[in-house]
């Protein structure tokens, strides 16, 4: 759900508004309303900075040592500053490593050889020349001329040299010459030796600011974002009264409203409080509870809903656990996915447990798939002689169908369960942000599509003659029709809503065919898992017997599993998302471009 805000606006004495300010930072409730333009370069240079300590610690954390207390006073400026010269030796020990493998692949044809003596060689009037030329226009009899000398023959290339003793060259000439390397391999070697020495130097220094100054970092990028936005809050505030009056306003969840007023009282300043109205771009705070609050993580990797609509992070978070299920659907990954997450739980820092729990949800759903499509570790426990598997395999033999039919269906009926929910919480949000009235089309849609998806189901599988159903089909059809074609849009003529009505028809049907076929991808990829993990099995029991034949089983299934867990768990969570985001956010009419509600508060 999404907290309920109340606006603030603050009136302080310009003599009292410093100390004002300090406190309200202190209480870090209020979420403070820009002014436009409030953001000026100076606090622009700040945020960036605090950016670049950021990405400096990612670049400690990275060589995932542990960090330790350090008791000495640091200067992170200066840790920065020496982050940022080892940063840009780096760029440089990498540009002169591809300067000097460009250079390597140039004199590699011509063999190791020493500049420093061709040139003792000219100033004794002996110049040594080299030559190069396509294989197609090497004349062989040149390898007899007494001054040309060939070197190497590679890629096509003739490499020769020609010892030039002003006498000129050789008839039949025909080469185009290119300059003696500056340098020799064995040099170049030794700069190659050189930079990688330099580099192990680096890394072992990166390594011990890593175990000693990431706190120290942390602790300088706080006050980097402190500081701005203390200096933005100064540049938000509206001066009055030949500026002896500062204005300042913002926005606080209700439940807090309490404690900012005995405070505001306190400090006997003028306030204003006033419930949002249309139009004010109110920041969002969402709050779900349980199961569903693990989930709000997801719904903001898209966006945020604006404050009048419904959060959807309650209606899709188990539909998102049942298609990740879906997806990769074997119980054997079900347990690891589930373990894996419950251990880590206990190890993860407290922001990061959230996630561990929502990673537990989805590998007990991977777990019930698994159980419902007989998978696990990619053997078909339908073709096995377990009980219960055997006798369904029998009978969905005996109906002429397989478990891979079923979850086909079982995919669409997701898929169309998801759609008309989401057009059913569309029709809530409409009633809640406009009126009911301007639910109705979207009430007509649903009437529908579930009034002939029941009437096709008595039809097909009850064997209700379609003659007792007709009365009921013509019912939902007018009553449908009405509402869709020419109720549509409230306030607006019956001519116009028709034109309205019929459009909107012609995008609903070809819209909620292809959604509906989007769900085909949780078929998919079940699928694509149960046969990859199949195929690694097959792999390693080809291996032959004996002890190495089991180690080497051992490490296919291992390895492949691995990469099937992998790359399954991968599109379990994409495409279960594209499928939140697109068709059910699309069907459930969200229009998002909330903000996040972002107080104004001391982090250090």
């Amino acid at each position: 759900m999404i907290v309920p805000m109340r606006k603030y606006s603050f009136l302080v004495y310009h003599k009292e508004y410093d100390d004002f300010l300090l406190k309200l930072r202190e209480l870090g409730v209020v979420h403070i309303i820009e002014r436009e333009g409030s953001v000026t370069e100076n606090i622009l240079a700040r945020f960036q900075r605090a950016e670049e300590v950021n990405k400096l610690i990612r670049f400690l954390d990275s060589r995932q040592v542990q960090p330790e207390l350090n008791d000495e006073k640091v200067d992170a400026a200066e840790i920065v500053a020496e982050l940022e010269e080892i940063q840009a030796e780096y760029a440089r020990i990498d540009q002169q490593k591809t300067l000097l493998r460009k250079e390597t692949a140039e004199i590699e044809p011509w063999g190791d050889f020493s500049p420093e003596q061709m040139h003792e060689l000219e100033k004794k009037g002996f110049k040594i020349r080299l030559f190069i030329t396509p294989l197609r226009d090497w004349n062989s009899d040149l390898s007899d001329h007494p001054s040309v000398f060939e070197i190497n023959q590679s890629g096509g290339l003739v490499y020769f040299a020609v010892v030039d003793q002003g006498k000129g060259l050789p008839d039949d000439f025909n080469a185009d010459e290119v300059k003696i390397p500056v340098h020799s391999l064995q040099w170049i070697e030794q700069e190659e030796l050189k930079l990688e020495k330099h580099q192990i130097e680096l890394n072992k220094r990166v390594s011990e600011m890593a175990k000693w100054y990431i706190p120290a970092l942390h602790k300088y990028e706080q006050e980097l974002l402190q500081d701005a936005e203390l200096k933005k809050a100064f540049e938000t505030t509206e001066k009055l009264a030949d500026e002896r009056l500062s204005i300042l306003e913002g926005w606080i969840p209700a439940g807090a409203a309490e404690v900012l007023d005995k405070f505001l009282d306190a400090q006997g300043v003028v306030y204003l409080k006033e419930s949002p109205v249309p139009g004010d771009k109110v920041p969002i705070l969402l709050k779900n509870k349980g199961f569903a609050s693990k989930f709000e993580v997801l719904g903001e990797l898209y966006a945020l809903p604006n404050y009048r609509e419904l959060d959807l992070t309650p209606f899709f978070a188990p539909f998102y656990t049942i298609f990740f299920g879906f997806c990769i659907g074997d119980i054997g990954y079900g347990i690891l996915i589930t373990l894996v997450a419950l251990l880590a739980k206990r190890k993860v820092t407290k922001e990061m447990k959230p996630v561990a729990s929502l990673i537990s949800y989805l590998g007990m759903s991977t777990f019930a798939f698994g159980v419902i499509s007989g998978g696990f570790f990619g053997i078909n426990l339908y073709e096995t002689n377990l009980p219960g598997y055997q006798q369904l395999q029998a009978f969905y033999q005996a109906n002429n169908t397989d478990m891979n039919n079923i979850l086909f269906i079982m995919a669409l009926v997701l898929g169309g369960i998801q759609i008309l929910f989401g057009m059913g919480v569309k029709a809530a949000n409409e009633t809640v942000q406009f009126g009911f009235k301007y639910a109705l089309s979207t009430i007509g849609w649903i009437l529908l599509f579930v009034g002939g998806a029941t009437i096709a189901g008595l039809n097909m599988y009850a064997s209700v003659p379609m003659e007792t159903l007709k009365p009921i089909l013509y019912a939902v059809l007018g009553v449908s029709g009405v509402l869709i074609l020419f109720l549509n849009s409230p306030g607006k003529n019956i001519f116009v809503n028709l034109g309205l009505g019929l459009w909107n028809t012609y995008n609903m049907v070809t819209g909620v065919l292809g959604d509906l076929l989007s769900y085909i991808r949780l078929f998919a990829l079940g699928i694509a898992t149960a046969i990859l993990g199949f195929v690694f099995n097959s792999l390693a029991m080809s291996v032959g017997g004996g002890f190495f034949g089991v180690i080497f089983m051992v490490i296919i299934l291992v390895i492949g599993h691995s990469i099937n867990l992998f790359m399954a768990g991968l599109g379990a969570f994409v495409h279960p998302m594209r499928l939140t985001f697109v068709e059910f956010y699309k069907n459930a009419g969200f229009s998002g471009g909330g903000k996040k509600y972002h107080p104004f508060r001391k982090l250090t």
